[in-house]
């Protein structure tokens, strides 16, 4: 069934299966996707993990059917450490089991598994790393001095990053000024119209009211480099 999105006079409409056809991403080109819990973020993050090779995703909750999606339906294999992995390997879930009855050991455990796989990736270039829940790696696990260096030192060596979140305003703050592809689910918060105000190229004012009159699964993607930048509206259609 086809999804009918209303246009705004500023921002031109595309169907799902349309934009999804229409969608160009080159290695090296971070992505930021902001969605509140259901809105449709992990249907995206789905359709965009067949375009890359050389994958390693984050992987901080105790359970996720994504995890599970990841490791059944998409080629990841799931290691707990960078040590486990395999010269062949092209498609990591980094999933540190969790520590029985001890969250601080098993936040322990996560930041360093994390921390070795980020200098890995730098070290190395070439790869994509899917970060999920950015602001819990940032700040939860301490780890926000080698994600923004991620962010903002690593598009050279071909590294793209994929931060995801439930707000502008919760993303580690180099996050959207560094991502060439932003994906942004509705809000009517003044701290996130703030953080849009630091993406150059764009009509940050004119964005953030259009972001409060989003529907159920609808987002606006706004791609804010290039010669052919552009902002549509869309709505996930799973």
């Amino acid at each position: 069934m086809a999804v009918s999105v209303q246009a705004h006079p500023e921002i031109p409409a595309l169907p799902w299966a349309d934009f999804v056809d229409r969608f160009r991403w080159r290695q090296g080109e971070h992505v930021a996707a902001v969605a509140p819990t259901g809105a449709g973020k992990t249907t995206l993050l789905l359709e965009l993990i067949p375009l890359r090779r050389h994958s390693i995703f984050f992987g901080t909750k105790p359970d996720d059917p994504l995890y599970h999606k990841l490791v059944n339906k998409h080629g990841f294999r799931r290691v707990e450490s960078i040590d486990e992995m395999r010269s062949y390997d092209e498609r990591i879930l980094l999933w540190p089991k969790p520590v029985k009855n001890d969250i601080r050991a098993t936040m322990h455990k996560q930041q360093h598994a994390f921390a070795a796989a980020i200098n890995m990736i730098i070290s190395q270039g070439g790869w994509t790393a899917w970060l999920d829940e950015s602001k819990y790696m940032a700040e939860n696990l301490g780890l926000k001095q080698l994600l923004t260096y991620l962010l903002e030192q690593s598009r050279s060596i071909k590294v793209t990053v994929i931060c995801g979140g439930q707000r502008p305003a919760w993303l580690p703050a180099s996050t959207l000024p560094n991502s060439t592809h932003l994906f942004l689910w509705k809000s009517n918060k003044r701290e996130d119209a703030q953080r849009l105000a630091d993406v150059g190229g764009i009509d940050a004012k004119m964005i953030t009211e259009q972001l409060k009159t989003l529907d159920e699964h609808e987002f606006i993607y706004i791609k804010t480099r290039g010669t052919s930048s552009q902002v549509v509206r869309s709505q996930v259609h799973s």
